[in-house]
């Protein structure tokens, strides 16, 4: 419900303030403003009120909203009202030069509102950014397909069509926009160039997630395994293998990954003692260990975590954890580390109780949770501690809007290049087009008002963006035809507008269609999985 009531927050904050924006133009150009609606009102509304001559409502369904100008072919489809002959207050008794203002309106204030974000958190909070040369100090950690394509473990990326890029966010997906990735290799400097097909197994797969930092190998232990253990069991730590010690947990993962029952004798830490474990790997997962096997995790401190994450049906939440609770003691033992909290509900039978002392918001208490037949109680937890490799830069309101302008340029530009890729079909990214749905999905369980903030502006600009391409139904159609006609001279019929509009209609309530569709079967096949 969280993250329903973080997208419905951030699509009503987008929509109000782009729909505020062809409502104030054609305010200014003395222009009749029907409705002004949040999400659409087929067939009825919840709420409605006329004010002066509009009315402001509220429709049922949450998809966007519009603003209804008199005399103008839009979202409403009101054709009767074009038959009629033009009046002054009508949006096409207006020269081009003020029509084009008004639908460029909404695009304006989402790009203003993105710059009045970043602006604000800048000289608040702090620019964040996650520091290319900090997370590469070790080089990077590469996924299967990352090498697949031809990057190995230690490998720095150097520039990216000749581009060098300090905040280390922007440097997975400018790999799949660019060309030549110059990386460092052992000292060498070398170029990698990607296929449309390499490219697309890689968002495919791993997206994002394909290139990472290097983490010590220390800092993860086993947290579940297959029947193929072999003498592994979970809680070890795998810190090395055939005499060789490891230093990061990707040396691990590069043991485990494309071998073919190979005999490998791992050195492993148990409750402090290390060992050698003999024991054969896999890559299928049918004949010995595998990736595919063997889960783990990372070892994070505790003093800095909080619950972060809930199933639905979570027995812990059901007997009172909530968001942001900090877990001190599980069954009266002192938790220190994810570990620790991992192993002592392993002790606990299924379906028995399991005594947790919680600290919220400096109050002291203990509930008594169930868990569940798996052995879990249904929540998961997140480090608060900010990671090593992020900066923050805070900086002076003069300062902050400048840069504020330039990240919403950059990012405006990230979605032109987004836009690219999916028109590549070789890339399959036309896949990964998601619904509020979809979006809805990848927000986190809890409220966090940094992320929204900034979600919000990087959506803001994501509307700007789509509103702007030349598609008949946005505001860029309207502002395309509105273009031709200032050249020309010459303006559309009505009647040609109307059948363009539909068209465009359909299109893009077809598109949503798809979206949403493949959205929601996704939805219910990872609820009927899980």
């Amino acid at each position: 419900m969280i993250q329903v009531a973080q997208i419905l927050f951030i699509l009503s904050v987008l929509v109000i303030l782009h729909e505020f924006g062809h409502y104030l133009t054609a305010k200014m150009f003395k222009m009749r403003v029907e409705k002004f609606y949040l999400f659409m009102d087929v067939g009825f509304s919840l709420i409605k009120k006329k004010i002066g001559e509009t009315e402001w409502g509220i429709g049922w369904l949450p998809l966007g909203g519009y603003v209804k100008i008199s005399g103008m072919i839009d979202e409403s489809m009101d054709a009767d009202q074009m038959k009629q002959e033009p009046q002054p207050w009508e949006f096409r008794s207006k020269p081009a030069w003020q029509r084009l203002i008004v639908m460029l309106g909404g695009i304006i204030v989402n790009i203003l509102l993105a710059i009045f974000i970043y602006s604000l958190t800048f000289s608040t909070t702090g620019q964040k950014t996650i520091s290319t040369d900090k997370i590469q100090q070790n080089g990077l950690a590469f996924g299967e397909v990352g090498h697949k394509v031809g990057f190995k473990n230690g490998d720095k990326i150097i520039s990216i069509d000749g581009k060098e890029y300090k905040d280390f966010k922007f440097v997975s997906m400018s790999v799949l926009f660019g060309d030549k990735v110059e990386i460092e290799r052992a000292g060498k400097k070398m170029e990698i160039q990607l296929t449309d097909e390499e490219k697309g197994e890689i968002i495919k797969k791993e997206g994002k997630g394909f290139v990472g930092a290097r983490y010590p190998v220390t800092n993860f232990f086993v947290d579940s395994i297959g029947k193929n253990s072999n003498g592994i069991l979970r809680f070890d730590e795998i810190i090395g293998a055939n005499d060789k010690k490891f230093t990061y947990v990707d040396e691990l993962f590069e043991v485990l990954r494309n071998k073919n029952a190979d005999s490998v004798s791992f050195l492993v830490k148990r409750d402090n003692k290390e060992f050698v474990v003999k024991t054969k790997i896999d890559s299928t997962g049918t004949k010995g260990l595998s990736l595919k096997s063997i889960l783990f995790s990372e070892n994070f401190n505790l003093n800095n975590a909080v619950v972060g994450e809930m199933t639905e049906d979570s027995e812990a939440k059901k007997s009172g954890l909530d968001f942001n609770d900090k877990i001190l003691e599980i069954n009266n033992k002192k938790i220190n580390d994810y570990k620790d909290f991992k192993k002592e509900l392993s002790l606990v039978k299924p379906n028995g109780l399991v005594k947790i002392k919680i600290d919220r918001d400096s109050k002291i208490s203990v509930i008594n949770s169930k868990v569940n037949k798996k052995g879990r109680i249904g929540v998961g937890l997140k480090d608060n501690t900010e990671s090593a490799f992020v900066v923050r830069n805070k900086m002076s309101l003069g300062k902050a809007i400048p840069e504020a302008c330039a990240l919403t340029w950059d990012m405006f530009k990230y979605n032109i290049n987004s836009f690219k890729l999916i028109l590549r079909p070789k890339t399959g990214a036309y896949t990964q087009v998601k619904s509020p749905i979809g979006i809805a999905r990848q927000l986190p369980d809890a409220w966090d008002w940094e992320f929204i903030w900034n979600f919000t502006a990087l959506f803001s600009i994501g509307l700007a963006f789509m509103n702007l391409l030349p598609i008949p139904g946005l505001d860029g159609g309207h502002a395309l035809f509105t273009i031709v006609e200032m050249i020309t001279g010459k303006k559309l019929s009505d009647k040609a507008a109307g059948y363009v509009q539909t068209g465009g209609m359909i299109f893009l309530l077809s598109l949503m269609a798809l979206t949403f569709g493949k959205d929601i079967y996704q939805l219910i096949l990872d609820k009927l999985i899980n």
